[in-house]
């Protein structure tokens, strides 16, 4: 039998000199949301997949989540620490007002968050006051931005610098080739290499994944190649896309938004040809921009979904590494594509898609061609 051998206030005043991620863990049952914010989540296994959660046995979130057998962290983004307050506060209506998708088991997904878990619950153990969940990951999704964190009491931005920093490095590293494409991925000897902690190159490893630009497997990371069939079926999924979004664009969107897509056609049009790595690392960023944003003019979520997951834009700027010339030919491009939209002209614009795409496609084929069949 546990005895108490420590003041829980001094407890309380020594654990919150750890810093932690802040979630809020929902769940859908018996036709309504439920949610509280928590902190106590960690991960628990790589294979399989698995974390715990702790929940007060006294929250009503809990005990939804003991009935429904499932549940959602949601992982908040800095900015969000209403949400934070909103789901620590025992209120009827926590979710009124709040962005909420249902994922692939049912469970409620908060828009704007940082990373979203869906999980079933595979066992649960009652430790004190709180119920330990062990959820195995049955779906995962993660988006760009940085962590709301906690500490002492209060919410506030975790400084992650040096994160993104080893993040574009690795990327590039990636992209270029810089490390051979059948070695494995090694953090402590690209650590070395880039200038940027080994625990940073794994965090970055970790983010390619989810960019499909690296796999993992029994040996570590490895950089997935690319070759000319993957190559042409992106092209081909990203001309069916483009055609179908230059169609609702043009019946959908506003004229200010069609005149900010020719602007940025032209400001991110290359003003000269270089191979130095800044001016190429201009024209990924830019080809990634632009393309997103006109897909984005459709103003159909499931549509712009659709292209993200395909993170066509990182594998097809992988020819933009090796040609400059030929990136910069494909750029100046966008300029006349986005003028056409700003017309009105449908039979125009996909005109110039469909050219655009046999550009690209040509030249990555070129590309990996000259590289002995895969890059």
């Amino acid at each position: 039998m546990l005895t108490h051998t420590f003041d829980p206030t001094q407890f309380r005043h020594v654990i919150g000199h750890f810093m932690s991620g802040v979630t809020v863990i929902t769940t859908h049952e018996d036709g309504r949301d439920h949610g509280m914010t928590a902190s106590a989540v960690s991960s628990l296994s790589l294979e399989p997949p698995m974390l715990t959660v702790c929940l007060h046995r006294k929250a009503p979130t809990q005990e939804a989540v003991l009935r429904a057998t499932a549940f959602a962290v949601n992982i908040l983004s800095e900015g969000q620490d209403w949400l934070a307050t909103r789901f620590a506060t025992p209120r009827p209506d926590k979710f009124a007002g709040v962005a909420v998708d249902h994922g692939r088991l049912g469970q409620p997904l908060l828009g704007g968050a940082l990373a979203t878990i869906e999980c079933e619950v595979v066992e649960s153990i009652v430790g004190g006051t709180h119920r330990v969940f062990l959820g195995a990951v049955r779906h995962a999704e993660v988006s760009d931005g940085a962590p709301l964190a906690y500490y002492r009491g209060r919410f506030g931005r975790l400084e992650i610098e040096a994160d993104d920093e080893a993040l574009a490095r690795v990327r590039r590293a990636v992209l270029t080739r810089a490390i051979d494409l059948d070695e494995r991925l090694d953090p402590e000897r690209l650590g070395a290499l880039l200038e940027v902690p080994p625990s940073s190159v794994e965090f970055a490893l970790a983010r390619l994944l989810s960019e499909r630009l690296v796999t993992r497997g029994p040996d570590g990371y490895r950089q997935v190649p690319l070759d000319v069939r993957r190559s042409d079926e992106a092209f081909d999924t990203k001309l069916i896309l483009d055609l179908g979004a230059a169609r609702l664009a043009i019946s959908r969107a506003t004229d200010e938004q069609l005149e900010a897509l020719v602007q940025l056609a032209r400001d991110s049009a290359p003003r000269a040809i270089g191979v130095d790595s800044d001016t190429v690392e201009a024209m990924v960023a830019a080809n990634e921009a632009f393309h997103e944003t006109a897909i984005g003019l459709a103003d159909n979520q499931a549509l712009l979904e659709s292209y993200r997951e395909l993170r066509l834009p990182t594998i097809l700027s992988q020819v933009l590494w090796r040609d400059p010339a030929q990136a910069a030919a494909l750029t100046g491009e966008h300029v006349l594509i986005a003028e056409s939209l700003r017309a009105r002209d449908l039979a125009r614009s996909q005109q110039l898609i469909t050219r655009h795409q046999a550009h690209g496609r040509s030249a990555h084929r070129q590309a990996i061609q000259a590289a002995g069949g895969r890059i």
